[in-house]
């Protein structure tokens, strides 16, 4: 049986708190930068790495969920939030930028 999210981020926080004890909400994000720029990589070469980039995204998940725990956020905390986050864009009006992202217009 698969382990839910809120099960593995139990068990990687653990794991993260025992190994990088001196780690903060803020240096969790400085090594997200860095596992985004691998992304970025795999995105703009003509051969992605494939599963590899699939790893870079879950390196990327945990630093998310690291700098979120030592910032004193729960992983239900997180999902109650994205819910209610969906919710509201899902409301918003979009606009495309130039650089081919979207931001909402703002009321």
């Amino acid at each position: 049986m698969q382990r839910s999210i809120i099960e593995l981020e139990a068990e990687r926080l653990a794991w993260a708190l025992e190994t990088f004890p001196e780690a903060t909400a803020y240096s969790s994000l400085q090594k997200l930068k860095e596992e985004i720029k691998e992304v970025e990589e795999d995105l703009h070469n003509p051969n992605p790495r494939g599963v590899q980039t699939l790893f870079e995204y879950a390196d990327c998940l945990m630093c998310l969920f690291d700098s979120a725990a030592r910032a004193g956020f729960k992983p239900d905390q997180i999902f109650e939030a994205f819910a209610l986050k969906l919710k509201k864009n899902k409301s918003r009006t979009w606009i495309k930028n130039s650089n081919n992202t979207y931001s909402h217009v703002k009321q």
